[in-house]
């Protein structure tokens, strides 16, 4: 196999996620007097683990340059798990090769390989006793970026599920029954539905994968484990929750010094 061209891990919901995995557990009742307020959407979501595992590791061998990372960062948040991306040259590997050699050393407990395969290869495959699957990009991508986008990204969501013990649904869902490229197009869902992303994350600890919060920075700050700020929005957020945080407590303070000094009820 060649050398691994580039190696990024995300466990996000965007590129810009920031990432809090080493801080302390929350609380067991954090900041009840504030979970009215709102926080703001720019400060974007953080991620901490929840528990140790290995991660899900998705293996990018293709040539085309569309980002996966945010579907990833949505994968990781809708079904609580660790995820990893890792860009590689393609060479002479096929998908198979290249997943199964990823999951030998441990890190990754699930690996799902997407790469050309060629024309007349299988447009899916998934492997779930041995916990991975290929996806190939040649079977998806005769069509407009756009389209090719979807079909991935569907694709990604249901190598995802199969792998995991998901199953297909007549509801609403990227799981419905798909026996070509048409079925795919003729869906406009992009990702599981909450049953079958709830049953993927029961068997989060099966396969040994680590489990993941994300939330929105401020729900971390009143939970208590929120990383240090990392741009602008967060800070503006850690600033406005210290205020919060100093008023409440001043005015708590302030009717205690008060109940002190009416003295005992008669």
């Amino acid at each position: 196999m060649k050398q691994i061209a580039s190696m990024t891990l995300v466990t996000l919901l965007s590129a810009a996620l920031a990432l809090g995995q080493d801080n302390p557990p929350a609380p067991a009742n954090p900041q009840r007097g504030m979970r009215g307020l709102r926080g703001n959407p720019a400060a974007g979501l953080v991620s901490r683990k929840l528990t140790d595992g290995a991660s899900l590791r998705f293996l990018d061998l293709r040539q085309e340059t569309w980002d996966i990372q945010p579907v990833i960062g949505k994968m990781s948040q809708s079904f609580g798990i660790a995820i990893e991306y890792v860009k590689m040259e393609k060479g002479d590997n096929c998908g198979l090769k290249a997943a199964a050699k990823a999951l030998e050393s441990g890190e990754a407990g699930v690996a799902i390989a997407i790469s050309g395969e060629g024309a007349d290869a299988p447009s899916l495959v998934v492997c779930p006793e041995d916990r991975m699957a290929v996806i190939n990009v040649d079977r998806l991508s005769d069509a407009s970026a756009e389209i090719f986008a979807k079909r991935l990204t569907q694709e990604m969501w249901r190598a995802v599920a199969f792998t995991m013990g998901g199953y297909e649904v007549d509801h609403p869902c990227v799981m419905k029954t798909v026996t070509s490229v048409a079925d795919l197009d003729a869906n406009p869902l992009q990702m599981t539905c909450p049953p079958v992303s709830g049953h993927v994350g029961q068997n989060v600890e099966k396969f040994g994968l680590a489990k993941m919060q994300t939330v929105p920075y401020f729900i971390a700050l009143r939970q208590g484990w929120a990383p240090a700020p990392a741009n602008d929005a967060q800070r503006a957020e850690f600033e406005r929750f210290q205020e919060i945080k100093a008023a409440r407590q001043a005015k708590a303070a302030a009717t205690n010094e008060a109940a002190k000094a009416e003295g005992p009820a008669q």
